[in-house]
């Protein structure tokens, strides 16, 4: 007579292991969800819109080299103004890289600077004016260095410490309408600029 067999030995559940491999899953696919959502949002630190400058040191622009100096505050009369008016003077160093005279206000150099007031919004200057070869002028002419004052009006009590100028990129390149080649703007998205210089004022 044959002795009884013993009883297989209990089978073990594969559960538990699914759910070791299940917690690593989840776990990477959290970090995955986490890691799009700061790329998304730029990351832990807050990315530069633009490449800070330092002053003295050209800037190139596509259209322009331009060298930021300084800032000041200045009691000057412009064109339309009839009696002097106090203003912040940035005075740069302008270079036309292109092959065509270019004015140094609106429709030209003045359209691609711009300060930041305290409220966060940029303005174009109120007047640029230039002196090249120790003679005034309005334009930029081809390859001949123009020592330029970008002017913004000041109110009566405004006395800044520092002053904020951003400078955009210009691209020698076709538009959606108009198909002949010129130098444009390029389109900046939120305060994204070629260059942003913050810059001690003095008072003259």
């Amino acid at each position: 007579m044959e002795p009884p067999m013993s009883p297989p030995p209990p089978r073990t559940s594969p559960e538990p292991a699914r759910r070791r491999r299940l917690l690593p899953a989840s776990a990477v696919g959290a970090v995955a969800v986490l890691a799009s959502v700061l790329w998304a949002t730029g990351g832990l630190k807050e990315t530069p819109q633009e490449p800070g400058k330092a002053p003295g040191k050209p800037i190139d622009l596509g259209w322009f080299d331009v060298t930021v100096r300084d800032a000041r505050i200045a009691t000057v009369q412009g064109v339309f103004d009839k009696t002097p008016q106090r203003r912040i003077v940035v005075r740069l160093r302008v270079v036309n890289k292109g092959k065509e005279t270019a004015t140094l206000g609106r429709g030209g150099f003045a359209d691609g600077v711009a300060a930041r007031t305290a409220k966060g919004t940029w303005l174009r200057p109120d007047e640029v004016e230039g002196t090249a070869a120790g003679a005034p002028t309005d334009v930029v002419q081809p390859g001949l260095p123009v020592e330029a004052a970008a002017q913004w009006r000041l109110g009566p009590q405004d006395s800044p410490a520092t002053f904020t100028v951003g400078l955009r990129k210009w691209k020698f390149d076709r538009g959606f309408t108009d198909t002949s080649f010129r130098w444009r703007l390029q389109a900046e998205k939120g305060d994204a600029l070629a260059g942003r210089l913050t810059l001690r004022v003095a008072r003259s």
